[in-house]
């Protein structure tokens, strides 16, 4: 059973790794400026932009600063796989706050505040954030010996 975990925590870290490559592309971000009172402009940055940041839209920095985060301790992991309960458990937790960050610009400002990358991270970090559930639930079921 270790090696199905493993397999399935790996496959929860590439998805987190995808997730990392579309918040470093330019198209993530969304920036929506009013140029007039009838008039709007929307640009897109990527997640580590620091305009953004600078407009109090911090979620998407956030997001990839915990997906970082998140494939670092990942790695670790992944190395230590038998002894490393304590770091899935963070990095579970880091997870799920990483997905409320990734979703926060759909309730800021509605439909306009997302882009299909910013979608395609918040299902990539879902996906790994239910394999990690899968991982944890079978360990809380294991007896000890």
């Amino acid at each position: 059973m270790k090696a199905m975990d493993k397999m399935y925590y790996l496959v929860a870290l590439v998805l987190q790794g995808i997730a990392l490559i579309l918040e470093i592309l330019p198209v993530g971000a969304v920036m929506v400026f009013a140029t007039s009172p009838t008039e709007r402009t929307i640009e897109v940055y990527s997640y580590f932009s620091m305009l953004p940041v600078g407009y109090a839209n911090f979620t998407p920095l956030l997001t990839g600063i915990l997906t970082i985060l998140i494939v670092l301790l990942g790695v670790i992991a992944l190395f230590k796989f038998d002894k490393a309960t304590c770091i899935r458990k963070v990095i579970f937790v880091c997870s799920i706050v990483s997905l409320l960050f990734s979703i926060v610009p759909l309730f800021l400002f509605g439909a306009v505040g997302m882009t299909a990358a910013s979608y395609a991270v918040s299902c990539m970090i879902l996906l790994s954030i239910c394999l990690q559930a899968v991982i944890n639930r079978q360990e809380s079921f294991v007896p000890s010996e």
